[in-house]
């Protein structure tokens, strides 16, 4: 019988070390609490251990935490981590009808297809195809800063500015519709379900996806909220696809991933993977993008921050002495480094998804002296090896 409370999907992996203290049937879980990437950082530190095991209810999970580890395992076995988990809230429920976004895609050859197409649709050399969108998204979050703050007068914030900024390149992209007010409820409506779907994909808030039995409770509350949103989602992704129909009945529509398929100009994906294609960049630009942006100039608006405002006002003269020209043309290429450094800096300090989507191995895994068995759970925690050693930047 305790063989049972403890019993998981994957067996102990010999050779890699398992955090002590897990419990019947729920293993690790309670310890890891509301933020596990702080806790599994803090774990490493305490024990030694950067690659280590632990039990997440009847899963097995091998979780990598310094920068070195995360780097070496990633690229030396990247075909090996290539697939993905079914998680039973979000694959089995949320994602039942629109498909799986492509970070959670179960590897086949549907999951390679949507990769490539969404690979090449945003590869550097296709970026050229949307400076006149990158412009204009840029000059409204001035425009409506500077009308909305009377020039400074008032204050105001400027995440609802970024979310709508992340959410129009996308909808472009994918729609070929943009957003004009940052209040605007469909845009709203997106933003508030797409953040409640991400946090579903948490394993603090899904124990029912490593202890199955709670799936079976009476008065289920998280499968009703699961399928409440996806319900909601559902209805405003159709609403989305038909304003590309009716765009093509008018003759009016704008070149983008959804009118190419429904004009059949694009046979090689089925309407279920460009929706896959659609909702991945939808759902996950608008996330990403804001929280980045808003600590980075969070952070540059302290006076500390200011310094770093000020030198790189003067790197950009330096480049572009007519500051015009600066302005009108300066998304087109990287020219001034220390601006590529704030960003890349602001892209390590604030890590928005700070335990990577779960991934899982194709193969059997060498780790040292371990192998890591084809179908193990593999955990890598961001924002711990965004935060190791100070390290230069290629």
């Amino acid at each position: 019988m305790p063989q049972l409370l403890t019993r998981t999907d994957v067996a102990y992996i010999r050779g890699i070390p398992e955090i002590p203290g897990a419990l019947p049937i729920t293993g690790h879980l309670t310890q890891l609490g509301d933020d596990h990437a702080t806790v599994c950082e803090k774990w490493w530190r305490k024990y030694g251990h950067s690659v280590f095991q632990v039990r997440l209810g009847n899963t097995r999970a091998v979780i990598v935490s310094s920068f070195e580890d995360c780097k070496k395992i990633l690229v030396s076995n990247s075909q090996g981590l290539i697939d993905r988990p079914k998680l039973y809230t979000f694959n089995g429920v949320i994602s039942s009808t629109q498909g799986f976004t492509i970070g959670s895609s179960p590897w086949d050859e549907s999951c390679r297809n949507k990769r490539k197409a969404a690979s090449t649709t945003l590869s550097k050399g296709t970026l050229k195809n949307y400076y006149e969108m990158f412009d204009l998204e840029s000059y409204c979050i001035v425009r409506e800063l500077q009308r909305d703050s009377k020039g400074g007068a008032v204050e105001v914030s400027i995440r609802p500015y970024i979310q709508r900024y992340a959410l129009n390149t996308t909808l472009t992209l994918c729609y070929g519709i943009r957003m004009d007010a940052v209040y605007d409820d469909l845009l709203r409506e997106i933003l508030h379900v797409g953040s409640a779907i991400s946090l579903l994909r948490s394993a603090s808030e899904n124990y029912q996806d490593y202890i199955p039995i709670l799936r079976y409770l009476p008065n289920n509350e998280k499968n009703r909220r699961s399928k409440d949103l996806r319900e909601r989602r559902d209805k405003y992704l159709n609403e989305l696809l038909d304003k590309v129909r009716d765009m093509i009945d008018k003759d009016t529509e704008k070149p983008c991933i959804s009118a190419a398929i429904l004009k059949d100009e694009e046979t090689r994906l089925t309407g279920v993977e460009v929706s896959s294609i659609c909702l991945s960049l939808v759902s996950g630009g608008f996330e990403t993008i804001p929280g980045t942006l808003v600590s980075c100039i969070g952070s540059l608006s302290t006076p500390e921050g200011q310094k770093y405002q000020e030198t790189a006002y003067q790197e950009i003269l330096k480049v572009c002495p007519n500051l015009e020209d600066a302005w009108s043309s300066d998304f087109e290429k990287e020219a001034v480094p220390y601006l590529n450094a704030i960003v890349k800096e602001a892209g390590r300090y604030y890590t928005v998804i700070n335990m990577s989507l779960p991934r899982k191995t194709m193969s059997d895994v060498r780790w040292g002296e371990a192998i890591i068995p084809k179908g193990t759970m593999v955990l890598i925690n961001a924002q711990a090896g965004n935060h190791g050693k100070l390290r230069i930047y290629d």
